[in-house]
């Protein structure tokens, strides 16, 4: 398992083993035994499949309260990766990172850890792609959460300018209303509820 680290803590970029012969490959999604030798171990809760067309934008997606950790496994096509950080006391607390992920290109990785705390968020420029992810906690209603994708404030570089998005995401929160004094539990903080329907 290769594992690269991100400048944000707990983020980690991961290359689980691929053995290819002439029949195609084989490739673990998950591991206990890889996974938990990189130090990532949960007890999931669910594994979600979600396929995006071309030019798309899902995000940026968190649950707060019941956090999520996340293992997120590109299974077709490739795919640019946000992950910002709401930990309130994390030091890149509102600093974000971007990634791409390939299920083909043997240079890129093919997954990414989120730890709890954590915003999602994804396009897909190139073509269509499907992902697959294990999440630490279930999928709650009442917990999502969406900010908006193109919020100037943080001014994520996303590669498509008019993309695809659901009525949910069209509509999300800005960075503001996320409260940025202390707060009390581990990985949940106030914010104003974004009404939405349906999952990302």
């Amino acid at each position: 398992m290769k594992t690269q680290p991100t400048t944000l803590p707990g983020v980690t970029l991961l290359s689980p083993p691929r053995f290819d012969d002439s029949r195609g490959s084989f490739r673990p999604l998950f591991a206990e035994r890889f996974h938990a030798a990189a130090g990532y171990s949960h007890p999931w809760a669910e594994m979600n499949l979600s396929h995006s067309e071309q030019g798309s934008v899902r995000g940026l997606h968190f649950q707060s309260p019941h956090a999520q950790a996340k293992l997120i496994t590109i299974i077709t096509g490739t795919i640019f990766d946000v992950a910002l950080d709401l930990r309130p006391d994390s030091p890149t607390f509102g600093k974000f990172e971007t990634f791409t992920l390939s299920a083909h290109d043997p240079h890129l990785p093919s997954q990414i850890y989120l730890p709890e705390g954590l915003a999602h968020g994804l396009a897909t420029p190139h073509g269509p792609a499907t992902i697959a992810y294990l999440v630490s906690s279930p999928w709650n209603p009442e917990s999502e959460h969406v900010l908006a994708w193109d919020d100037p404030t943080l001014a994520i570089p996303w590669p498509l300018q008019a993309p695809k998005l659901s009525e949910r995401d069209r509509h999300g929160s800005p960075f503001s209303s996320i409260q940025t004094e202390k707060r009390k539990p581990h990985s949940e903080f106030p914010f104003e509820k974004n009404e939405g329907i349906g999952r990302p």
